[in-house]
């Protein structure tokens, strides 16, 4: 397999080639990830050295980015529900903002634009250097050898940034309910438990899976394909990061619209 793309012969026509090709070699790494797994080819080394390395570049920006979140979210909440008494009700709302959409969404944001962006240089540097051309010609499968395992990686630790990022934004709505608002406790956790649902957490974990699996995707796909040299890896990322922005945000409302079908909001029959 040759990792290069035809020339470009207009911006409309460009986009619908990168798109194709794309959508043809997702289908091809994950059914190369799903080959490797059944046939016990996967390198494990490669997928634990990925997964720390990944991990290490993502929590500290994830939980740095979740805390002001939750926070701004908590004076937002409780300035609003003081002024009409429901201040007690701050609970539900970060049952609803933070766990159902905030914790996906900042993992998302890691995961394509810290994770991919890494990802996609490594294996941009690889690709002008003709490391992927010599590992195609010593026969190697680069989906199997490079690929998948980032996929796997990436998965991992999208559940974990997503475990993370959740209790760091819920701690942080807590303590501002009890140090700043002065509210009692019991309040926050009465109404955080009434229309916190297990569903919504486990639907942020589905969410953030699904979000890594596409921004690893996109990653390497740019990654692969890079050309031009230095500046040929540079524009890749950029490419990347962008594609991978708009992919989760499009993912995102599809799964959110599904899961309110499927699932009926609390109170609901």
């Amino acid at each position: 397999m040759t990792y290069e793309l035809p020339a470009p012969k207009g911006p409309v026509r460009d986009v619908a080639l990168q798109g194709g090709y794309l959508i043809g070699f997702s289908v091809q790494a994950l059914f190369g990830l799903f080959t490797a797994i059944l046939r016990r080819r996967l390198s494990l080394h490669e997928t634990i050295t990925q997964t720390l390395f990944i991990g290490r570049v993502s929590t500290g920006p994830s939980l740095l980015l979740m805390i002001p979140i939750g926070v701004f979210i908590a004076v937002s909440v409780g300035e609003l529900a003081g002024r009409i008494g429901a201040g007690g009700y701050s609970g539900a709302v970060v049952a609803f903002i933070i766990v159902g959409q905030a914790a996906a969404l900042v993992c998302a944001l890691m995961m394509a634009g810290v994770a991919g962006s890494a990802i996609c240089t490594d294996l941009g540097s690889r690709k002008i250097r003709e490391e992927i051309d010599a590992m195609e010609v010593m026969g190697i499968d680069v989906i199997e050898r490079l690929v998948a395992p980032r996929l796997v990686a990436a998965v991992i630790v999208s559940l974990a940034l997503c475990s993370m990022v959740t209790f760091g934004g819920v701690i942080a709505c807590y303590l501002y309910h009890i140090y700043v608002q002065h509210l009692p406790a019991g309040t926050f956790m009465a109404t955080f438990s009434q229309y916190g649902r297990s569903s919504d957490f486990v639907m942020a974990l589905v969410k953030a899976a699904i979000f890594g699996i596409a921004s690893t995707l996109v990653a390497t796909f740019k990654g692969l394909h890079a050309k031009g040299g230095p500046r040929g890896v540079a524009d890749a990322v950029n490419e990347a990061v962008v594609i991978a922005f708009a992919l989760v945000f499009i993912v995102n409302t599809v799964l959110s619209a599904l899961y309110t079908v499927i699932v009926p909001a609390v109170g609901e029959f």
